[in-house]
């Protein structure tokens, strides 16, 4: 349903394998390939609760939201209202500080088996960008109950950084479009991402050739 992903972070754990940060050929300006870049196959679990009221969840991480239309708190900082809009779509409005951070309309197919999550996102230097999701149900349920997993994903957002040295053999990956920072050397050490649309709290850590590290959410867009 919410589909969260970040190319910056998957991109600080491909450049864990440097030698030597002043060495780094990986300093400078990038911008992310969509065609090249694999952002499908993650998983929210959708739960009706009655009384209108719907509850998401990805891993261990969950958010009780009811259809009525009104600001209601995440568990991760900012706000969430749902708004029944027809019989099959609901309209979605996440917000940070008062401020819309992404607007999107769900979709679910006649036949049950199928979302499409089609929106705009806000970003802190005062772009916008659109996105279009394609989910499938891939977790028993019936209506929006089940779990749901992207397939498709399409996104006009520019998704560029600019990498630096940062300490004796770190990295500096900042985000200009959502001034967003993350400033990390790769000894398993947490470091703090931060950023207007960053939880509260977030960090990351990384080793040399690492092929993950640390825990990112942040909403699409």
């Amino acid at each position: 349903m919410i589909t969260r992903f970040s190319s910056a972070f998957a991109l600080a754990c491909l450049m864990a394998g440097v030698l030597h940060a002043a060495d780094d050929p990986f300093c400078g300006k990038w911008k992310l390939n969509m065609s090249k870049s694999k952002v499908t196959g993650q998983q929210v679990k959708l739960e009706d609760l009655g009384d209108n009221k719907l509850k998401f969840s990805s891993g261990n991480e969950s958010d009780t939201i009811k259809v009525d239309g009104t600001d209601q708190a995440l568990q991760h900082g900012g706000t969430m209202s749902l708004t029944k809009i027809a019989p099959n779509a609901m309209q979605m409005t996440i917000k940070r500080n008062g401020k819309v951070v992404s607007s999107m309309v769900h979709t679910l197919s006649d036949d049950g088996n199928t979302q499409t999550v089609k929106g705009t996102a806000n970003r802190p230097d005062g772009t916008t960008s659109d996105f279009d999701v394609t989910e499938k149900r891939v977790g028993g349920g019936s209506g929006w109950s089940g779990t749901w997993e992207s397939t498709d994903v399409k996104s006009n957002s520019p998704s560029e950084w600019d990498i630096s040295t940062y300490g004796a053999n770190g990295l500096t990956f900042y985000t200009p479009a959502y001034k967003e920072t993350l400033s990390m050397n790769f000894d398993g050490k947490d470091y703090a991402d931060e950023g207007p649309n960053v939880d509260p709290g977030f960090t990351a850590s990384g080793k040399r050739g690492c092929q993950h590290a640390g825990n990112h959410r942040q909403s699409q867009g």
